[in-house]
């Protein structure tokens, strides 16, 4: 048993220093300890940009636009972001035509998303947020909300003054 584990665990750590080079390849730009479990699907029409200490455990960006990622970020298992997508409203053909439009998301310091979570374009997920398990986030996520549900909507607020007692601290 012992051995199998060793294996396990030195494939674990392969699949991890393979994805993390494959998402610092995609990145426009990213912030030292950066890293990934697993590796990342990100569209030749995504822009992203990620700060430093962040650590993706699944993660795909799909769509037209760009992807900006804060400090202190930590992700789930299966994380989608949905950008932009062909124009409906002004096309040249029902559905849609050939034109696209390009949307944007920005992530804030210190942000934990947790599995399965989808956020669509145009979404700004504040600083402290917690978004939970299975969540769609299809609109604003204030600073230090703990969202959920499809779609996401505000459960409870963190402890903002510990909050901001540990980010003092620099306990991050």
């Amino acid at each position: 048993m012992k051995i199998i584990m060793f294996f396990v665990m030195q494939f674990r750590r392969l699949r991890s220093r393979v994805a993390t080079l494959v998402l610092h390849k995609r990145c426009k730009s990213y912030g030292t300890c950066v890293s990934a479990a697993r590796i990342p699907r990100i569209g030749s029409e995504v822009v992203l940009e990620v700060g430093q200490h962040v650590g993706f455990n699944g993660f795909t960006a799909t769509g037209w636009g760009w992807v900006k990622i804060g400090n202190y970020f930590h992700s789930g298992t299966n994380v989608k972001v949905m950008l932009g997508s062909h124009d409906y409203d002004h096309g040249d053909k029902i559905p849609y035509g050939a034109t696209y439009t390009r949307k944007q998301v920005v992530i804030d310091d210190f942000v934990w998303l947790g599995s399965d979570v989808i956020i669509s374009g145009n979404v700004h997920i504040g600083e402290g947020a917690i978004v939970a398990i299975g969540s769609v986030v299809v609109k604003d996520v204030p600073r230090c909300a703990i969202v959920g549900g499809n779609p996401a909507k505000v459960i409870k607020y963190r402890d903002i003054e510990h909050f901001e007692k540990l980010k003092a601290e620099g306990k991050y």
